[in-house]
């Protein structure tokens, strides 16, 4: 009996062994994973290494020093362009290569190749975009300049030599659990990652949702509910300013044949994310303390884990600057140098339109203006681990791809097939723009700079060592007609193909505007004065409440920068609330939560709790009310067609008896009055805070734990992740801290003559999470903390600063 059991045991450790040895489905080996030599446990890091005496190993052509602050900051100081970027490229491979392969893959859809069929839907909507042709078409463009091409050489050249040092004991963590390897390094990547960020900044549209709305309601009550310009808006420049006459004559609106006319049976609108986009603002010096402007940015973006950004200083002749670039990706995106400094933020003007195409039967063809024209056809291998490749071969317009048609439809519901326009496909060299930008010295060559940047088109604010401030509404656009690419248009009318671009230097833009400040947060533009035509999806909470606070400081400091990126004041609470509290006819413990509350969306608050939570039920019960208003004369199609507008327009609504009474409280058998509407919503908000109080008591209500802000892995695993942070805020406030987009890089730069910087992102320099570097910033990021930046100048650039780091470790 001994002896047997002896065989079965061995017969079963042979087994498990074996099962372990091999993939199971879309699970890598574990056997290798569990290995103490080159497993998980390879990838643990001790924060004592030894001195980065890797360099003279490395094909550079001169002398090149890399010291790293106390924080994993590196500080790079080469002898000429080609080593400095050769050296970028490797720290960021060194400490980021897992996350830069998995947002390029994302970025062409290659995402099924390492996780399978869950993500070929992505994989398909991401080739059909034109992800990877964009990216081909600025290559070119980026490859035909010598100081671009050789930037992009250097830095795929630096990440290639760490990627070929690799071996399985240095392979990082997700490589090993996931189950694959690196490929190597491509200047197509690096661009690739720069459409993946025109993706991700213009990717959202209302062209489908404004299509459907049009033909099903009068033009008086689309206006009000979608309006190009929101009542109340402060423009990103500001209204005293003047515009030159356009060089351009703006066209004059077609004939109705140019829309595409289409009502589904029914409809579900994108949900748009509230707070997506940025804050930027400067000062002038003649508004500081300290007689210095000031420059603030706060790019609201995913939070995850690695972390967006990568904080470095890059130093060589002609070129000594501080900020953070984006792994994957040479030069600094945000920051500043010895003389400028500058930050974005989302301009928000539409930049892709979508055009109903007419196929001609029985053929790959389609009809533009009379003719019969083939479709360009690109077929798009997507490889899917563990089975056969997928053939989605995408079809190609003079308008751009065929995104949408029979075999991937879009969630709004059309079935016709939509080809798309966007300015991202067209050749740019966004990387010039970063070399220009990175080694600009004064307002001249920061605006030469950024001619070269074209999408997605940002608010691009400046400031520099003499006090003076400036932005840019910068970005290509075409001079459109009024409306167009507002809605679908007909695809075979030449009159709806884009027309010249506007030139450049009549972008929006002004320079130490008369009020001595600046602010940009994803509103609207400009004013009316401004001559050509643009829409776009603008929002307006930021905008009012920055505007608001910097109208009234008149020495600012830098505390005072560090506390308004910290706010939590809602202007949506402090004007909504009044009317709707005047409406309430049954108070109870939660609406006495209100009655002193300061408008503040602090962490540990209930009362924003109750806000937020009641204002989230108003605003459905708003929205479906008036969509039987607004739609009321076409029967049948009200309740399978919702509308969503703004919570700005809402708001509006709201403050307006007059439009309150038109819309709400009108004699009508489908209308439901709005004081009704605000104590339906209530009630359904108790309800909803009830049950949190029956989890967790009233301590449940603290607002950090219901909207829970997470920062999570770029691959949702939990235990690299971190969850419920304790930080305030909402979209409608500064802070935009939400649920998993918030505050990406906080930064400060007084631009004195010695330049005083600080800054934090949410996350850490290493994407290891064996390393302690891996999510140390994130607490005091929560805490509205800052870190000063060590920008070393002139001789002290030459200094052996107190850590080092061994990158060959």
């Amino acid at each position: 009996m001994q002896k047997l059991k002896a065989i079965i045991m061995g017969l079963l450790t042979c087994f498990i062994l074996l099962a372990l040895a091999f993939p199971l489905g879309n699970l890598p080996a574990l056997a290798p994973l569990l290995d103490p030599y080159s497993g998980a446990m390879a990838n643990a890091e001790s924060i004592h290494v030894d001195q980065d005496a890797f360099i003279k190993h490395l094909p550079l052509t001169a002398t090149v020093s890399v010291s790293f602050d106390d924080r994993l900051v590196p500080h790079i100081k080469a002898g000429n362009n080609h080593d400095l970027y050769f050296t970028q490229g490797y720290i960021h491979a060194r400490f980021r290569l897992w996350q830069m392969d998995m947002e390029t893959r994302a970025a062409a859809g290659r995402i099924s190749e390492v996780v399978g069929a869950s993500a070929l839907k992505y994989d398909r909507g991401q080739r059909r975009k034109g992800m990877i042709y964009a990216a081909e078409n600025s290559l070119q463009a980026s490859e035909a300049d010598p100081l671009s091409k050789q930037m992009l050489d250097a830095y795929t050249n630096g990440v290639n030599a760490y990627i070929n040092q690799l071996n399985a004991a240095r392979l990082p963590l997700e490589y090993k659990l996931m189950g694959f390897k690196p490929e190597p390094w491509t200047n197509l990547r690096t661009v690739l990652l720069l459409k993946f960020m025109a993706d991700d900044l213009t990717g959202e549209t209302d062209d489908l949702e404004y299509t459907c709305y049009r033909d099903v309601m009068s033009r008086e009550d689309f206006d009000f509910f979608f309006p190009d310009k929101i009542p109340g808006s402060l423009p990103v420049i500001p209204k005293a300013s003047t515009f030159n006459k356009a060089s351009l004559q703006v066209p004059n609106i077609p004939n109705d044949s140019v829309w595409a006319h289409y009502t589904p049976n029914q409809f579900a609108p994108e949900q748009h994310i509230e707070g997506k986009g940025s804050n930027n603002w400067a000062i002038s010096g003649s508004r500081t303390a300290s007689g210095a402007a000031i420059l603030c940015n706060d790019p609201h973006l995913g939070l995850n884990l690695p972390s967006l950004w990568f904080e470095v200083q890059l130093n060589a002749p002609g070129i000594n600057c501080y900020g953070v670039s984006l792994p994957g990706c040479p030069g600094i995106v945000l920051g500043f140098n010895d003389s400028i400094s500058w930050g974005f933020t989302n301009n928000s003007r539409d930049v892709k339109d979508f055009y109903a195409v007419h196929c001609v039967p029985g053929k790959e063809a389609y009809y533009l203006g009379g003719k019969e024209l083939p479709f360009i056809q690109r077929p798009e291998i997507i490889k899917i681990k563990g089975k056969k490749d997928v053939v989605d071969t995408v079809r190609y317009t003079i308008q751009g791809p065929i995104m949408y048609d029979s075999s991937f439809k879009p969630k709004a519901g059309l079935n016709i097939p939509l080809a798309m326009s966007w300015m991202a496909h067209r050749p740019s060299n966004e990387v010039l723009a970063v070399y220009l930008l990175n080694r600009a010295v004064n307002y001249s060559s920061f605006v030469n700079a950024i001619m070269y940047y074209t999408c997605p088109a940002q608010n691009m604010l400046f400031a520099d060592r003499l006090g003076n401030i400036a932005l840019w509404g910068q970005g290509q656009f075409i001079n459109k007609w009024k409306e167009q690419g507002r809605f679908i248009m007909n695809g075979a009318d030449t009159t709806a193909l884009w027309n010249d671009f506007i030139p450049m230097r009549e972008n929006p833009h002004v320079f130490n505007p008369s009020q001595g400040y600046l602010c940009s947060a994803n509103q609207n533009v400009t004013d009316t004065s401004y001559p050509y035509y643009y829409n776009g999806m603008f929002a307006e909470f930021r905008a009012w409440r920055i505007n608001h606070r910097l109208e009234k400081l008149n020495k600012a400091t830098l505390g005072d920068m560090f506390n308004l990126q910290n706010d939590t004041y809602s202007e949506l609470a402090e004007r909504a609330l009044p009317p709707i509290l005047k409406q309430l006819k049954n108070t109870n413990r939660y609406s006495s939560f209100l009655e002193h509350w300061d408008y503040r969306l602090n962490a540990d608050s209930k009362a924003a709790t109750v806000f937020q939570v009641w204002w989230y039920f108003l605003y459905n019960e708003l929205c479906s009310s008036l969509t039987h208003v607004v739609l009321k004369d076409n029967a049948g199609i009200a309740n399978n067609f919702p509308f969503r507008p703004s919570s700005e327009v809402l708001l509006y609504l709201i403050e307006n008896d007059t439009y309150i009474n038109k819309y709400l409280n009108a004699t009508n058998s489908t209308q439901t009055n709005f004081q009704s509407l605000v104590n339906s919503s209530f009630k359904q908000a108790s309800d909803s805070l009830d049950r949190l109080m029956r989890q967790g008591g009233e301590d449940a209500l603290t607002w950090y734990k219901v909207k829970n802000t997470s920062i999570t892995h770029l691959a949702k695993l939990p235990a690299f992740s971190y969850s419920s942070l304790c930080i305030g805020g909402w979209g409608n406030t500064v802070n935009a801290a939400k649920d998993n987009h918030g505050p990406s890089w906080r930064m400060v730069v007084q631009m004195g003559a010695e330049i005083q910087a600080y800054g934090i992102y949410p996350g850490g320099q290493s994407g290891n999470p064996g390393s302690a570097y891996y999510a140390n910033f994130i607490n005091n990021w929560a805490e509205g903390k800052y870190y000063k930046l060590m920008f070393l100048q002139g001789k002290h650039i030459n200094d052996v600063l107190s850590f080092t780091w061994s990158l060959s470790n």
